[in-house]
């Protein structure tokens, strides 16, 4: 490199053979593009500021949605346990109508809700129950009979199975004399009231029955038969609660009870529940549903006008139970054979011309 003398300008120095000069200058950044580099920096910086707040925005939403669902079921699930508090204290105070339509509301936003169906059924129980008192003509004199006599009346009574007399002659022996061999006394009135509670089960009176196995409960534990019995009638109470509230729930209470013929109208009650609760799949467009419950109303009992709608409800359900058909095959075109002629094609017209 030459030595530069002060004073003197430099001269151009020419390009040596091994040394290389770039074919382009290098380009010099102008104002503008010196300011619209920040620009963008900052743009893309607020665009990642503006989809993190989305983010978040986003999470607060659906964590909100969580929150607000769980606080309503929280709500419901207090404002049911505060009912069903309610409806057992209205049962104790004997206000049974409100103890029931406590109860019915209870089933309606939870059908399983823990003893809520025990508890409907005690408050239908009571409704429409008699008083436990002599169904004899009623006279201003008590009966002059001896406690000992009385009681005499009472096992020949049970003896012919006349389970009200017997009842009427121990309520009038208690009265007389309430000392009176009062285990005995006890027992045959365990039986009077238990015999009664499966007749009047028998006969479908199914509230007056429960009250009267509920009395004898008092006196002794139900044997096995009796407490069967008792189990059908409260099944059959709760059952007949759910007729146009419930009909899915109200034919599946029925259906045993139609196979055990429980009373005589549980398989006309059963086919009538099965057959409402058809429609309503019916219309839920749920054809092999409502088959299966139109079938099972006319196998427990017939009805004519039902026979079409069941056969309509059969075929849809059979054609919604098909599987699909299977695509259709397409046949694949021959490729057109490209390239060299077969050379055996050309001899045979050369063979004709020759």
């Amino acid at each position: 490199m030459p030595v530069m003398i002060p004073g003197e300008e430099p001269q151009p120095q020419p390009s040596g053979e091994g040394e290389t000069r770039s074919s382009t200058p290098p380009v010099e950044e102008t104002g503008a593009q010196m300011i619209r580099r920040p620009r963008r920096r900052v743009l893309i910086a607020f665009l990642v500021y503006l989809l993190a707040l989305i983010a978040v925005g986003v999470i607060a939403f659906t964590q909100g949605r969580s929150a607000n669902a769980s606080q309503q079921t929280e709500q419901l699930s207090r404002a049911l346990f505060e009912q069903f508090e309610l409806g057992v204290a209205d049962l104790d105070a004997g206000r049974y109508e409100i103890a029931r339509q406590r109860f019915e509301q209870i089933i309606r936003y939870d059908p399983t809700y823990p003893g809520a169906e025990d508890m409907l059924v005690e408050a239908l129980v009571h409704l429409n129950v008699p008083t436990l008192t002599p169904t004899s003509a009623p006279t201003s004199t008590p009966d002059p009979s001896p406690p000992e006599d009385l009681y005499a009346q009472a096992e020949a009574a049970i003896k012919a199975g006349d389970w009200t007399l017997t009842i009427d002659k121990l309520l009038a022996l208690r009265a007389k004399d309430p000392t009176f061999r009062p285990v005995d006394a006890d027992g045959l009135m365990y039986i009077a009231l238990r015999n009664r509670g499966m007749q009047l089960i028998s006969n479908g009176e199914m509230e007056e029955g429960l009250y009267n196995m509920s009395l004898a409960e008092r006196f002794g534990p139900l044997d096995r038969d009796a407490m069967f019995r008792q189990s059908l009638a409260k099944q059959y109470l709760l059952a007949n609660s759910y007729i146009g509230l419930n009909w899915g729930r109200a034919a599946e209470l029925f259906g045993p009870l139609c196979d055990q013929g429980a009373t005589v109208d549980s398989c006309p009650k059963f086919a009538d529940a099965a057959r409402e609760y058809g429609d309503q799949l019916w219309n839920a467009d749920d054809p092999c549903g409502a088959d299966e419950q139109y079938a099972a109303s006319l196998n427990a009992y017939r009805y004519p006008d039902l026979e079409p709608t069941a056969e309509h409800a059969a075929e849809a359900c059979a054609r919604a139970s098909q599987p699909p058909p299977p695509p259709a095959a397409t046949e694949t075109p021959t490729p057109t054979p490209t390239g060299t002629p077969d050379p055996g094609a050309g001899g045979g017209n050369g063979g004709d011309g020759g």
